[in-house]
């Protein structure tokens, strides 16, 4: 069951101009990095209003996502167990333009997949795209 609930992928491209821009995308990698301690600290709503900031998605898709991931995380611990930590698995970049920052959030039975999709406009970077599943036929 809890495997259907995380089929649900969120991939939306929506832009408003409230998002902080970085200059460098060292920085921006930070805030990704802090986010996924931030979950693994047990804090979900935290780490989306870290996110919010970083974002051009709305704040509708924004509230949603905040929403449903507190909703399935207290869903999911008793089978997945005690969340262990983070790590980056994959990063891409494409012409200082696009990059996919990938991470695996690992819990004592299980993971989860979470993509970044980070957009730089020419004077700065920010976060255009978010979503998170537990498939792992993308990790292969």
């Amino acid at each position: 069951m809890a495997r259907f609930i995380f089929t649900v992928f969120f991939c939306l491209f929506v832009f408003v101009s409230q998002a902080q821009l970085f200059t460098s995308r060292e920085n921006l990698n930070n805030s990704c990095d802090k986010i996924m301690q931030t979950l693994v600290d047990g804090k979900p709503s935290e780490a989306i209003q870290l996110f919010r900031k970083n974002s051009v998605m709305d704040t509708v898709t924004i509230n949603n996502i905040d929403r449903m991931l507190s909703e399935q995380m207290t869903t999911i611990l008793p089978f997945y167990k005690k969340l262990t930590g983070y790590v980056l698995v994959e990063e891409k970049e494409l012409k200082n333009i696009l990059a996919r920052r990938r991470y695996l959030l690992t819990f004592e039975n299980y993971f989860l997949t979470f993509d970044f999709i980070l957009y730089n406009n020419g004077t700065g970077w920010t976060v255009s795209n978010f979503n998170y599943k537990d498939d792992p036929k993308e990790l292969f």
